[in-house]
């Protein structure tokens, strides 16, 4: 399961122009941003990265200044992105982002590949085609990568009713 001590969100190219070409957007967007904040209450590490040359991360994602810019379809296979989460020392991966069956799959298959358990939040994923994305799912469960979603990963990594960040994030699912 993930938890506060193990777990870090990767947000993978949720870029200006892909993101108008997905399907299922405006949900995959609104599980993504409660998965974002929920893991800035539990004080997580999270790595963003942008594929270079498609723009910037589109507004309703929340970054800063720590966006990872990458030409490789897998983010693992970019030092910068590597070096970020070696440093994190965490080895439970909670992937989002587009596209399913492109970045986020050939990162999380990386992932998997150089000892990192790895899931994937499946209603935090996007494809322009749904058939690709239906079919990297079914690839990476093959492959070992452990299907989850936003409001179970959030609850798994909240764990009690009696934790600090209970009150927070019962407004985070809420919304």
């Amino acid at each position: 399961m993930l938890d506060k001590n193990n777990a870090l969100l990767i947000v993978i190219d949720f870029q200006e122009r892909m993101i108008p070409h997905i399907g299922n957007r405006e949900a995959i967007l609104k599980n993504s941003k409660k998965l974002i904040k929920a893991f800035k209450i539990f004080n997580l590490p999270i790595i963003y990265t942008q594929q270079k040359k498609l723009g910037k991360i589109v507004d309703d994602i929340e970054v800063g200044n720590n966006v990872i810019e990458k030409t490789t379809f897998s983010c693992f296979r970019e030092r910068k992105f590597v070096d970020c989460l070696r440093k994190t020392k965490r080895n439970k991966c909670l992937i989002i982002g587009i596209e399913a069956h492109i970045c986020v799959l050939q990162t999380a298959l990386d992932l998997i590949e150089n000892g990192y358990e790895t899931y994937v939040a499946l209603d935090c994923i996007g494809s322009r085609n749904e058939e690709d994305k239906k079919i990297s799912i079914e690839y990476m469960i093959q492959n070992g990568i452990i299907p989850t979603t936003a409001e179970t990963a959030i609850y798994e990594i909240l764990e009690s009713a009696e934790s600090p960040e209970f009150k927070k994030i019962l407004e985070i699912v809420k919304e």
